[in-house]
């Protein structure tokens, strides 16, 4: 019985612990969702779309220096006014975080369309 249960951890640990990355990255498209929804009426989240102007937009967070993937997920996490706390869970701010990314256009993410 030990046997069987050590066996089948090998099998299946080396799985999970090699998805685990691809999850911490965050889904870009869900992020897009979730900044529409929370984001868009201070930002504007993306090129070729409406949004606010009380807050920087996306595509110049994403392509600041300054601005790293860690550095936006703490200020999302524990945000500072004006900007409120949406209390979002870690997976959305790891979503979030992807599709911000995703508008570098400086080669630190992947610049992807979106609309």
């Amino acid at each position: 019985m030990i046997v069987r249960l050590i066996a089948a951890l090998m099998i299946v640990l080396p799985a999970m612990l090699a998805a685990a990355p691809a999850f911490a990255q965050g889904d870009a498209s869900e992020g897009l969702r979730i900044a529409r929804r929370w984001c868009s009426s201070c930002h504007v989240i993306g090129q070729n779309m409406r949004g606010g102007d009380a807050a920087p937009p996306f595509i110049a967070l994403a392509n600041d220096p300054a601005k790293t993937e860690t550095y936006l997920k703490n200020w999302i996490r524990n945000p500072h006014p004006p900007m409120p706390n949406f209390n979002l869970s870690r997976r959305d701010i790891d979503d979030l975080t992807a599709y911000i990314r995703s508008l570098d256009v400086g080669g630190r993410g992947r610049a992807v369309p979106h609309n």
